[in-house]
């Protein structure tokens, strides 16, 4: 168990339950049903990402489920059975800040969607290539498998005869989706890589590595580094100086004390440094939720086992290590008689699962510790491991043809496969041309696949995307800077810290020596942090200076009231307050909890801070009803001495954070010739794509899963995510108009 978002996401044993993961589902449809105190348990899970490979997957199920045995996603929960017909809605050229910027243009978008996710960047062609690959389904043998086994998580990643290192290595998408440093990827500017060979064998080494963190004003940092080889030899164990001022030691995990890093000289590249001698370029790096790791080390290694998803739970649980070392090594680790935890014990641990693992296979491991570790009980477990059960693939389009379903592809540049040549592929001059012909043939085809190109269109003739996407970043970025001051003169980066932590975690604090009086400026990673801190420390007094609260002046800030108030009227979080300010122990932190279970029964809570110190805890806390939300800030809020701050939800739960870094080539606000023109046709598109997104969603029939996917964006080795809204068009939606002439259309238009 690590320090910090470690040992947050150490408190997710075998019993508990991902907060934010239900959070999300209960949107697409009813989980299966939980404790109350299951759910109300403060969990600092990361929030899922999808890929296009993920929704792909959903529309194979939804579209081959009858016909066929085809794993069902898990990330999705049940579909209903009534469910018979798929629309997807590619909006070219959109990303995730686009929505958050033109949040009130996107009507139809934000009301009739219940279900709205972050998606790793993608295209068009990525979309039908993915349709087309081939699908894995489950033979015969596999399908008299009961459902405990033949859904386990671990069967459906890995399948039942899966061995051999290279079966267990994360993929490009796993990394990126597990927020795993990549290279060009977000945040990993400056990160260093490894020299890795672009193939792993079976017979590639491992090594285990572990790091101990501490809490500095820039955030997590590495104070120690274990490095274990595949024989569990203990080949580097550092300690190492964070250049910046340290916060907390977190001594209770890493046994980190000022004193121990006193004398400590090495710095963060000699360790670099010295594990790009020590790794051979086919190395594979073991260790559990190693994205943490790889993050404070800053660097970059595509080869990764992580043992926290190899013995994988449902909806994104993971086990402690600890757990893991007790059960399968039958090992006691992190004792607590020992302060702290040490990272070569962590790392040989981790390295000895993901080798029981590897040898032993998904099938093995499942047979052995289905009930003493997942908690299951299955009377057939002789029978259900059985080696003849096995998956065939088969190719997509060739699976729906025989099932006598059909699909069609409308758009201005359509592309697909072979494999799909018998399907209708439909090409359109216009966006308005794609709904035109969509709405006369809704009926006749289960999957269907809308291109929506005017958007990207309109881009490459007005303005270079990299500096439009830019400034759009800058835009929502400004929402959560406040400037803050004046301070005393003596003031530190830590002292201001220390004051504006209690409000919600920071992205950037720098203080302005340049004006007459020392000032900060504050990003915030999250609007609530903004907005509290600006409601109530206007007027604090530090020494004989009062401090004043503003947000940027400028011309980009004009509307930045209205736009705050669009954020309280999302109805994702109608029901879901902001609290900061609770303690993050856990007795307190039950008795903070009975103080809003007052106001109603509690859904879900959800930690907004990455790492628990002793006071200044943030959290989302959904109720089961928005009237219970807004009675619960309608009072104040108090728990012993603890004063509480709450305020409405404003950022989305499928966001981490509401903030990035953005490097600005120009100054805020200030707008470049021809830019102001740009703005107005651009908003004008945002709404024509949300008028036809609502015309379509209109012709849909009653029990359609929509799909509308915003594909995100990659400029300059810079992802810009995307979003997937996924809905179930149910009876009380508006009734579809459907051309009687549909029929006729269709011999109309070449194939």
């Amino acid at each position: 168990m690590k320090s910090g978002t470690r040992s947050a996401e150490g408190q997710m044993d075998s019993s508990s339950s991902s907060s934010s993961s239900c959070r999300k589902r209960k949107a697409v449809d009813s989980l299966t049903s939980e404790s109350q105190e299951k759910r109300e348990r403060l969990e600092l899970t990361a929030q899922d990402v999808l890929s296009v490979k993920d929704v792909c997957d959903l529309i194979h199920y939804i579209t081959l489920r009858r016909s066929h045995s085809v794993r069902k996603p898990s990330w999705f929960s049940e579909v209903d059975e009534r469910v018979t017909r798929v629309n997807v809605m590619f909006l070219d050229g959109l990303t995730q800040s686009h929505f958050y910027r033109y949040f009130s243009l996107f009507r139809h978008l934000r009301n009739k969607y219940s279900a709205r996710w972050t998606l790793a960047p993608c295209s068009s062609d990525l979309l039908t290539s993915d349709l087309s690959r081939e699908v894995t389904v489950c033979d015969s043998a596999a399908e008299a498998l009961p459902a405990v086994v033949r859904w386990h998580p671990v069967i459906r990643r890995f399948g039942l005869s899966s061995s051999g290192l290279s079966h267990f290595l994360l993929t490009q998408e796993e990394m990126i989706k597990q927020k795993y440093p990549v290279k060009g990827g977000q945040g990993c500017e400056g990160f260093v890589c490894t020299v890795s060979a672009g193939l792993v064998t079976d017979s590639s080494p491992l090594f285990g590595l572990d790091c101990e963190m501490c809490v500095t004003c820039a955030g997590s940092e590495v104070t120690r580094v274990a490095l274990v080889d595949s024989s569990g030899c203990c080949v580097l164990d550092e300690l190492v100086k964070p250049p910046n001022p340290i916060i907390d030691y977190c001594t209770r995990f890493s046994g980190i004390t000022r004193a121990l890093l006193e004398p400590v000289s090495t710095r963060l590249a000699d360790v670099q440094s010295r594990l790009l001698k020590l790794l051979p370029p086919d190395a594979v790096l073991v260790g559990h939720s190693l994205d943490g790791d790889l993050r404070v080390l800053q660097l970059v290694h595509p080869h990764v086992v992580d043992t926290s998803l190899l013995y994988r739970q449902e909806f994104g649980r993971r086990f402690k290590l600890k757990h893991l070392a007790q059960v399968i090594l039958k090992q006691e680790i992190q004792s607590e008689v020992r302060k702290g935890h040490d990272p070569c014990e962590d790392a040989l641990a981790a390295l000895h699962l993901a080798q029981y693992f590897i040898r032993k296979g998904p099938r093995e491991v499942l047979e052995d510790h289905l009930e003493d570790l997942w908690g299951l009980n299955c009377s057939k477990k002789n029978h259900v491991i059985s080696s003849n059960h096995h998956s065939s693939p088969l190719c997509f389009g060739h699976a729906l043809s025989t099932s006598g379903q059909s699909a069609v592809f409308l758009g201005g540049s359509v592309k697909t496969s072979d494999s799909l040549s018998n399907q209708q592929r439909l090409q359109c001059s216009s966006d308005r041309e794609v709904v035109c012909v969509f709405r006369r043939i809704v009926q006749l085809y289960t999957l269907s696949v809308l291109q929506f190109s005017s958007f990207r269109n309109t881009l490459n003739q007005t303005a270079a995307v990299g500096s439009h996407l830019k400034q759009v970043c800058e835009r929502l970025q400004q929402m959560c800077v406040l400037y803050v001051g004046p301070f005393p003169s003596d003031t530190t980066e830590t002292l201001v810290h220390t004051l504006l932590k209690r409000w919600g975690p920071l992205r950037n604090l720098r203080l302005l020596h340049y004006t007459h009086e020392v000032h900060a400026e504050v990003v915030f990673k999250h609007l609530e942090g903004a907005q509290l801190a600006l409601e109530h420390l206007n007027g604090y007094q530090i020494n004989d200076c009062i401090i004043e609260v503003r947000r940027p002046v400028d011309e980009s800030c004009l509307d930045l009231k209205k736009r705050l108030s669009e954020r309280q009227g999302d109805p994702l979080n109608a029901n879901v307050i902001y609290v900061s300010n609770l303690s993050c122990k856990p007795p307190r932190h039950e008795h903070q909890l009975q103080t809003f279970r007052q106001f109603g029964p509690i859904q879900s809570v959800t930690s907004a801070a990455e790492h628990a110190g002793k006071r200044g805890g943030h959290a989302f806390i959904e109720f089961e009803r928005a009237d219970s939300a807004q009675a619960a800030l309608g009072v104040a809020l108090q728990t012993g001495n603890r004063k509480l701050s709450a305020c409405h939800a404003l950022t989305p739960p499928h966001m981490t954070s509401w903030t990035r870094p953005v490097t600005k080539d120009t100054s805020p606000g200030r707008t470049e010739p021809g830019e102001e023109c740009d703005e107005r046709l651009l908003e004008q598109q945002m709404k024509k794509l949300d008028t036809r997104v609502g015309k379509v969603f209109r012709a849909l029939e009653e029990n359609c899963l929509s799909i509308v996917i915003l594909p995100g964006d990659r400029i300059d080795a810079v992802d810009h995510p995307g979003l997937c809204f996924i809905h179930i068009k149910h009876s009380h939606d508006t009734p579809p108009t459907v051309c009687s002439a549909s029929s006729q259309l269709i011999c109309d238009w070449p194939t």
